[in-house]
């Protein structure tokens, strides 16, 4: 059973950051330019312009005045600032962390995610008891609440792949987190499972990394990349002890992506990485 798409704000604001970049750069006209216009600062006119902060419908008046935008495509325009401008469910649920609001707004108007995780299966191919110990067990001072709160929100999450036309998901996982038995053993076979029928799909590959390899460029790191396939700059997703941080610059996203490549070159194919993992569940078996 597929899941609705329903209305995204994340993906109205870039396509229409992505529309306006576009006109201006074709008119070779500068941020410079375009901050004077909006009467906003340099930095403020970029992060429109990149679509990491949404255009309000006065700023849409404006820029299709500035650009000569036909009257009929102006309507248009105004609709997917309103769009833009509407409060997402991520945005109505208790997630104190804007960098992890970013990360699953952007989810939703991904074609590509990445995701790297040396400890933990990825937070998208997690069952719900798994996420429940690995919520409680690697976050300190969490009352039950707020893990319930964070177990529905990453299951919320899930629903990206169930739509007709799901982003592609390709996750690369570290062997210990096979190896760690998280919430128990029946709780650990389950989420083994539930990665290996995940590894089945056509829309999701996944791989390991062996023990054998020794040292490599992921080390004890966690991180996640979206590519919305609009033109606009990737978004990448740490996690860590100092906490979440997202990034968007060419240099900051630049770094990951050489280090997704050499991640991808040095784990196990995605056959024998479903093999590893048929391997564990044998291993967890009463």
């Amino acid at each position: 059973m597929t899941v609705a798409h329903e209305p995204n704000p994340t993906a109205a604001r870039r396509e229409l950051a992505l529309y306006f970049r576009t006109l201006r750069e074709q008119r070779k006209i500068g941020l410079d330019q375009l901050a004077k216009r909006l009467k906003v600062s340099e930095v403020q006119a970029s992060r429109l312009d990149r679509g990491v902060r949404g255009l309000r419908s006065d700023d849409v008046r404006e820029l299709s005045a500035w650009y000569d935008v036909p009257s009929g495509e102006r309507q248009r325009l105004l609709e997917l600032a309103a769009e833009s401008r509407r409060r997402a469910w991520w945005q109505q649920t208790e997630i104190p962390d804007e960098a992890y609001r970013t990360l699953i707004g952007m989810e939703q108007a991904a074609q590509f995610i990445g995701e790297y995780g040396s400890a933990f299966i990825p937070g998208l191919l997690q069952t719900p008891a798994y996420a429940r110990a690995s919520v409680a067990g690697s976050t300190l001072n969490l009352t039950e609440g707020q893990v319930e709160t964070a177990v529905t929100v990453r299951m919320r999450r899930q629903e990206i792949l169930q739509r007709d036309r799901p982003p592609r998901l390709w996750v690369v996982v570290d062997e210990a987190a096979l190896a760690r038995v998280t919430g128990g053993r029946e709780v650990m076979r389950e989420q083994l499972r539930h990665l290996a029928s995940a590894a089945n799909s056509t829309t999701v590959t996944v791989q390991i990394i062996e023990f054998e390899y020794g040292a490599h460029p992921g080390g004890n790191s966690h991180f996640i990349m979206v590519d919305t396939g609009h033109g606009l700059p990737d978004l990448v997703y740490i996690e860590g002890l100092r906490g979440k941080a997202e990034f968007t610059s060419e240099v900051d996203t630049q770094r990951y992506r050489e280090a997704w490549n050499t991640l991808t070159a040095i784990a196990l194919n995605p056959p024998k990485s479903r093999e590893l993992i048929e391997r564990y569940v044998e291993r967890l078996a009463p």
